[in-house]
């Protein structure tokens, strides 16, 4: 093998299916594939089997045994769903539960005690309605409710059985496929978990020639609710409403002490969605549900291992309980994970998981007909190529701050044959991860010698994983920044303080939300903890509506911190200071002129002559810096993703953290071009980002500038010593 080819080879998994041998070997060679896969609705043939690369076999195992679904539906997974609001013209109501559900997805539950288990809720006082006024007509599927108050809006929570499994139809729905319509059972039944491990050894028997067994997952889907004419009525990556049965809330109270209502799983409609700030009652459902998945996964791993193979976990689909981020994660023993990687943000959430494994991403497009959002993609009309172009060049900046061990796709690899272009980008795309791969010898790259913080209600047990609209693009842009992140709980600053060795808090998203905080900052020991951390010298940039909370006679209850309030119509006969705008502050040189200045609803103002307005109006500050003691604030009113908008959060951290001068150590001069460098290696790397060629000029951290010409999004590696 020559030293090209050997650099060529290996840490890639690729996609197979019967019938595809002779592509196979060809795109393995291309592409440098040393493990093969089976993905949803396909199979490896035994020629595949024997081609010498590594077999990953996929399996969903509570979806593995559909005769035993089928003779124990009542051992199916359950969640409550809430009716559609119906406001009452009378004092009797009728409301059909399933009214606006997809009604092939959920079977009402007949076998647990609707006055037991289910609530009437006035929604209008928020009072439950005794269920001596109410009853199930089973055969309508309908709650008949007296006694009602006209004008009142009414709901019911009810407990359903899934009869079809989300990922089951999300993939018919998607490919159109006409086949049988799987369900899941819950393992929590203990004849059913019996039988599942039965299942999963003679599984493993059954597959000789399989090395890696990838999980997809283990227990419990994330919430996935369709609604009439199959379209997403609710979704939400990190909700654990599919966990919820009547079992699971009887073990519950005999874990913890007290018994959840259905109104702590509907949540008024909101089901707890990751936005909402959790209640106690919901962490600790989330911290039952995953002893339970601990106990679960660890069995499953134990059975693969003593069958010869190594578990994989896919972080996605039915991860739910799993938590990756959780000190208990590596109880269960798995050999590695690998999650889906849209973008820098899925880059950071796979590679940057503290269990000591292999972290697998797979990258997209996916080989399917349709993309996520439907669009064409491997059929006539779709363009693979830009698709996948467009994620790589984000995925790539994150993966110099963080590399993964391993990529790979999935889906079928015979729509991605068809198109040749493409296959020639993934080529390239793949000699590309292993160059990073490489040049960084698997070690951190040089950052910044300060931490940047990411304060939020979820702290490190969703780090990475912030889909707030407010701080989308933060979070994408500081995925490639050299910096080191840590992400921070309320309570966890409440009860510690800020940690000293970050030197940068971001307090990001929407008032009322997890991300911004909601009534955490009514929490005396968070704001005086951060405000004195600032004033000793600590940096705060929030976006959006940080530290916002309508208590003390004030929206931002750090308002003195960050040199701006928000009026939310409370103080429009106020008359309030004049503050002209600032030009030339340190944060938007080197810029450019197409900064996306984060135009959203303002009435912003500033409550200090001394706040520097850096974009905006008076009454509609848009960006602003202050100075607070011996610290500093930066505020956005948004944040949206561009390569100017990370220059622009670059040079606000190092600004808010006080060093400046971070600023001359390797950085490129060129907004387009990004850089980083691995001491360990004695290699540094530069990247551009555009489909222009680029020319730009390195800051080495002695002060020497290295001069470079890059393609259109070209990578190139030099020596830390280079000169030229």
């Amino acid at each position: 093998m020559t030293d090209r080819q050997s650099r060529r080879a290996g840490r890639f998994t690729l996609p197979s299916e019967a019938g595809m041998e002779e592509v196979t070997i060809r795109l393995a060679r291309r592409w440098g594939a040393d493990a093969i896969r089976d993905s949803d609705g396909t199979t490896l043939s035994p020629e595949l089997l024997k081609l010498g690369h590594t077999v990953y076999s996929t399996l969903c195992l509570v979806r593995a045994d559909q005769a035993w679904a089928k003779a124990h539906r009542d051992h199916l997974q359950q969640k409550f769903l809430m009716s559609e609001p119906c406001a009452a013209d009378g004092e009797r109501l009728e409301m059909d539960l399933m009214a606006g559900f997809f009604r092939e997805q959920h079977e009402i539950d007949a076998n647990h005690d609707p006055h037991r288990w289910w609530d009437v809720m006035d929604r209008t006082t928020g009072e439950r309605v005794p269920p001596d006024r109410w009853d199930f007509e089973a055969a309508k599927g309908t709650v008949v409710v007296r006694g009602t108050r006209p004008g009142h809006v009414y709901t019911v929570n009810f407990l359903v059985y899934q009869v079809w499994d989300s990922t089951s139809m999300y993939n018919h729905i998607t490919n159109h496929w006409t086949g049988e319509h799987l369900m899941s059972v819950d393992p929590r039944h203990p004849e059913t978990r019996r039988h599942l491990m039965e299942v999963l050894d003679r599984w493993l028997a059954e597959r000789p020639h399989t090395r890696i067994v990838r999980l997809t997952s283990l227990a419990y889907q994330f919430a996935f609710i369709f609604g009439e004419n199959r379209w997403v009525k609710f979704a939400d990556g990190q909700c654990y409403t599919d966990p919820t049965s009547a079992l699971a809330i009887e073990e519950f109270e005999r874990a913890k002490g007290y018994r959840l209502t259905s109104e702590d799983f509907v949540d008024a409609g909101y089901y707890n969605n990751t936005c909402r700030v959790p209640s106690r009652a919901y962490l600790d459902w989330i911290d039952f549900v995953h002893d339970f998945v601990v106990g679960f996964g660890k069995e499953c791993v134990e059975h693969i291992h003593r069958a010869g193979k190594q578990a994989m976990l896919f972080f996605c689909d039915h991860w739910i309980g799993t938590e990756p981020y959780s000190s208990r994660f590596a109880e269960m023993g798995f050999d590695a994970i690998v999650g889906p990687c849209l973008n820098g943000v899925e880059l950071r959430k796979i590679a940057e998981v503290p269990a000591p494994i292999v972290k697998e991403v797979r990258l997209y497009p996916y080989f399917f007909p349709t993309g996520l959002s439907g669009e064409p993609m491997f059929k006539a009309g779709g363009d693979p190529v830009a698709e996948c172009r467009r994620r790589w060049i984000k995925i790539r900046r994150a993966m110099l701050r963080r590399c993964p061990d391993r990529i790979g796709f999935g889906g079928y690899l015979s729509l991605a044959a068809k198109h040749p272009a493409f296959l020639d980008y993934v080529e390239h795309l793949a000699d590309e991860f292993r160059a990073i791969r490489d040049g960084g010898g698997g070690t951190r790259p040089w950052a910044s010698p300060f931490k940047v913080g990411i304060l939020n209600a979820w702290g490190r047990l969703r780090s990475w994983m912030n889909r707030e609209y407010a701080g989308g693009g933060l979070m994408e842009c500081l995925a490639g920044l050299p910096f080191e992140v840590e992400f921070l709980s309320f309570r966890d600053v409440a009860e510690r303080g800020v940690p000293q060795d970050v030197g940068v808090l971001v307090n990001t998203g929407d008032a009322g939300t997890a991300w911004s905080g909601g009534p955490h900052w009514t929490d005396e020991r968070v704001v005086a903890a951060v405000r004195d951390w600032v004033r000793r010298g600590g940096g705060l940039v929030g976006v959006g509506e940080p530290t916002a909370y309508h208590e003390g006679g004030a929206f931002f209850q750090l308002a003195d911190v960050l040199g701006v309030e928000r009026d939310t119509g409370l103080r429009g006969l106020f008359n309030r200071i004049r503050v002209e705008p600032t030009a030339g502050h340190f944060i938007l040189e080197d810029t450019g002129a197409d900064v996306e200045f984060p135009h959203r609803a303002g009435s912003v103002y500033a409550p200090s002559p001394a706040t520097s307005i850096l974009a905006g109006t008076q009454g509609n500050i848009l960006i602003a810096a202050n100075t607070f003691g011996g610290g500093r604030a930066v505020y956005f009113a948004g944040f949206p993703f561009s390569w100017p908008m990370a220059r622009l959060l670059d040079r606000a951290l190092c600004w808010a953290a006080g060093r400046e001068d971070q600023l001359a150590c390797w950085r490129t001069a060129n907004l387009l071009t990004e850089c980083a460098a691995y001491p360990a290696t004695g290699r540094f790397v530069v990247i551009n980002n555009d489909a222009a060629e680029q020319r730009t000029a390195v800051r080495a951290a002695d002060d020497r500038t290295i001069e470079v010409a890059l393609g259109p999004f070209e990578s190139r590696w030099f020596a830390m010593d280079a000169t030229a």
